[in-house]
């Protein structure tokens, strides 16, 4: 009997933690689309710094797919994703049909040891959104840090995960989006006045968070650039 007392008090405890480090660090509740919540911070991110040449470690359909589409991403020139999952990395590429904007690449290892100094130095903005625990992707964000220039930007999701945040402390500067959960993180060294840019971008997703599906990348355009003329869809373009 006591034992189980014990247990159930334990349970409750980690539940009373849980929240209260929810509630410390501003983070809501978790979204319905939680592997998306990345794309309104990289339309926002990419409207503000205008990034041609985008590098990725971790391919999804809502970035590798997401960032080739010309309304949401106008800047944006290339992409070189970075995947060790090859299954996925193959569902993937039945999507892109050979589109000459993006190079896929298959690592057979941790996606920390692709990080290089060749990879990172072409990039303006990149995105750290790899494997399948947030441990191992910290050990990646640690490799970017060591590595990144002053030039480049980098977005990390899933940043309301605790080995993930500290991790990003590697970097000088940091500047959390608390609007959906997962929460992403910006992250780079070197001018600490981007920081005046992100707060515009995090302003706006606040603003239109309650209303807008963050899947839907031409609304999200839309929100960045009010001026032009698209419409709002919802998922992935079905041409990029």
């Amino acid at each position: 009997m006591r034992a189980g007392v014990t247990v159930a008090t334990m349970k409750n405890l980690e539940t009373v933690a849980k929240h209260l480090y929810c509630r410390t660090l501003g983070i809501v509740s978790r979204s319905e689309h939680p592997y998306a919540t990345h794309l309104p911070v990289l339309v926002g991110v990419a409207s503000a710094f205008q990034p041609q040449m985008v590098l990725e470690f971790g391919s999804g359909d809502f970035s590798t797919l997401t960032f080739l589409d010309k309304v949401a991403f106008p800047s944006v020139l290339r992409v070189d994703s970075y995947e060790n999952n090859l299954e996925w990395l193959q569902h993937l590429q039945t999507k892109l049909a050979d589109n000459p904007r993006v190079a896929c690449h298959y690592f057979d290892g941790r996606m920390k040891d692709v990080v290089s100094g060749d990879i990172v130095e072409a990039a303006d903005l990149i995105f750290i959104d790899d494997s399948p625990t947030g441990w191992e992707r910290a050990h990646t964000v640690k490799k970017v840090a060591r590595i990144c220039s002053e030039r480049q930007l980098t977005i990390v999701h899933d940043y309301d995960l605790p080995g993930i945040r500290v991790a990003c402390r590697k970097f000088e500067h940091r500047f959390s989006f608390t609007s959906f959960t997962p929460q992403c993180c910006a992250v780079w060294n070197g001018d600490p006045q981007r920081k005046t840019l992100l707060e515009g971008v995090a302003l706006r997703l606040q603003e239109n968070a309650a209303h807008l599906d963050v899947v839907d990348a031409r609304g999200w355009a839309k929100v960045f650039c009010p001026n032009s003329q698209i419409d709002s869809i919802r998922a992935i373009p079905s041409e990029i």
